[in-house]
């Protein structure tokens, strides 16, 4: 299993890392034809050479990015999951601009990575369970974690078929606040 820690950035970083919140680094393209929806905020981008080292049931691409955006619809987040096989070429400076009603979503949050053998509560990555892998476990209680979903005191969780993520098919992502 891979653990995160998280930590506000701040000082000179490189924005091309995993990071939540704040300006995403993404092809450009993408806001021209429409892969990211105007009512999207940016979650989090998560730079798959980060932590592949860390991925002991070899289920992740060597390289890559995979991005989450979310949507309000009715009171519940809708996830847009994209994956991009490249070096991001575009810094979307105040992406999340507009979207204050749901905290602090501007600041940049910088994530590391390490190795766990067991992570119940709390955040992250690639957790396979049979047939269905939750890409990302977001406990906004952790350390350091950015306010988003704080009040709700439960953990967020981002899950695909393990056939999907094979295929690299981010298109029936599931999200869930348990």
């Amino acid at each position: 299993m891979i653990g995160i820690k998280v930590e506000k950035a701040h000082g000179e970083y490189d924005p091309g890392t995993s990071k939540f919140f704040g300006s995403p680094t993404m092809p450009e393209e993408w806001l021209e034809n429409e892969t990211i929806g105007e009512d999207d905020f940016f979650f989090c981008q998560l730079k798959l050479a980060e932590f592949k080292k860390y991925d002991k049931s070899d289920i992740i691409p060597e390289k890559g990015f995979i991005y989450i955006f979310l949507t309000e619809k009715n009171g519940e987040f809708v996830p847009n999951v994209q994956y991009f096989d490249g070096e991001p070429d575009a810094l979307i400076d105040d992406f999340n601009a507009g979207f204050d009603f749901l905290g602090d979503t501007e600041t940049e949050y910088s994530i590391d990575y390490y190795e766990t053998d067991s992570c119940e509560d709390g955040s992250a990555l690639f957790i396979k369970d049979g047939d269905e892998i939750t890409i990302l476990q977001y406990d906004p209680l952790d350390d350091n974690m950015p306010d988003f979903l704080a009040e709700t005191e439960k953990i967020g969780y981002f899950k695909i078929s393990a056939e999907d993520l094979k295929n690299l098919d981010f298109s029936n992502v599931s999200f869930e606040i348990a």
